[in-house]
């Protein structure tokens, strides 16, 4: 199996969240992550978005109300980032539908992310045909004389 690499590249921050481009390797899946605003943390319960790096992807069953019928979904993890933070990839418009995890959308607004659950459908067909363990997920910012 190949590996894929979904990049993730933090462009837009605002006092309330911190919205993202991303494209997964190997596909024509591209769109927007939503997080929460910085500073990165790897502490939980601070309503704070996670270090850039590279994660691993596993599968998870999420126990948030509008995430259930969307399980499972993926999860993110590595050393500094345990599988216990429980930062997942799951649909979302808002800042206020996440407390660190990154929501998935195909549009892009003033703190907002659109076609949420679409996007999700998309990238998680991709990971189940493809084998969720061959992902590799990797955040860089560039906020200022960023090319896309």
């Amino acid at each position: 199996m190949a590996n894929h690499l979904i990049s993730v590249k933090r462009l837009w921050e605002s006092d309330t969240s911190t919205i993202s481009t991303f494209e997964v390797s190997g596909s024509t899946i591209k769109g927007y992550f939503l997080e929460r605003p910085g500073p990165d943390t790897t502490a939980s319960g601070q309503l704070k978005r996670i270090p850039e790096g590279s994660y691993r992807l596993k599968w998870h069953t999420s126990n948030i109300a509008s995430v259930q019928m969307h399980n499972p979904v993926p999860l993110l993890y590595n050393s500094a980032v345990p599988q216990s933070r429980y930062i997942l990839i799951h649909n979302g418009n808002y800042p206020y539908n996440t407390e660190g995890c990154l929501l998935i959308g195909g549009s892009k607004g003033n703190n907002f992310v659109g076609g949420s659950v679409t996007k999700l459908t998309e990238l998680k067909d991709f990971l189940t045909q493809e084998g969720i363990e061959n992902f590799t997920l990797t955040i860089t910012s560039c906020y200022v004389n960023c090319s896309n």
